[in-house]
């Protein structure tokens, strides 16, 4: 399995190649124009750009994924927050547990399963696993219109108020919205340069005619070939 390292190294290693074979005497003259020097050089260069091309989609894919991982991290206490100051209010006492159902989802808690035998137990939260951030998304919105439908719903908190709860639902559905098409230009980018490498004519191709060339060209013994036949891929 290749990683991330061994691609770049191979590029290194196919540009020593190119070097060495460019300066032999007599010139190298392959009978495959494919594996020439400029098309070596032009397989070498695709190589390279693909692991731009991967490197270059793979930083917004990630900071999205980060930054979205984050915000969900930062909802949860303000959604705990929220539901405390609805607890605070007698006014709202019949509206609380429809409200807290909704929080839970949002955080992602539920209540643990009861042991046979066992006698009813407390309402105890716990961490409900991984989630789709989509269903969180979608929780978080059906939780504000339920405070959107209190009576006087103005906590002193800006931070919980509907504004800003709505603020970061909409930055949630964005990176939501961000994530998946990030995820296929990365995809995409990885498929591309495993073809520039090891599809027919990708650089391995053209690495191994390149030293096949030398050897039928030069001969097994001849200095050239033994100059670079110690150079693997």
């Amino acid at each position: 399995m290749q990683n991330e390292k061994s691609f770049h190294d191979r590029v290194q290693r196919a540009e020593k190649l190119k070097l060495a074979v460019s300066s032999f005497q007599p010139a190298y003259q392959p009978a495959d124009v494919s594996y020439s020097l400029a098309s070596f050089t032009a397989s070498i260069e695709r190589a390279a750009a693909a692991n731009l091309a991967v490197d270059d989609s793979r930083v917004p894919y990630q900071d999205n994924t980060a930054d979205r991982i984050a915000l969900v991290k930062t909802i949860a206490p303000l959604i705990t927050q929220s539901l405390a100051y609805v607890k605070s209010n007698t006014a709202w006492a019949k509206r609380f547990d429809a409200i807290k159902a909704l929080a839970d989802k949002v955080r992602g808690v539920r209540p643990p399963k009861a042991q046979k035998g066992d006698p009813a137990t407390d309402k105890k939260t716990r961490n409900s696993g991984e989630r789709s951030y989509v269903e969180i998304a979608a929780h978080l919105k059906r939780y504000i219109a339920r405070l959107e439908a209190l009576t006087g719903y103005a906590p002193p908190d800006t931070k919980i108020s509907i504004t800003q709860l709505n603020a970061q639902h909409s930055t949630l559905t964005d990176l939501n919205q961000s994530v998946p098409a990030l995820a296929q230009t990365l995809t995409d980018a990885i498929a591309d340069r495993q073809e520039s490498y090891n599809g027919p004519t990708g650089l391995k191709a053209c690495f191994d005619g390149v030293k096949v060339s030398v050897k039928g060209q030069y001969g097994q013994t001849s200095s050239q070939f033994k100059s670079i036949s110690g150079m693997r891929w």
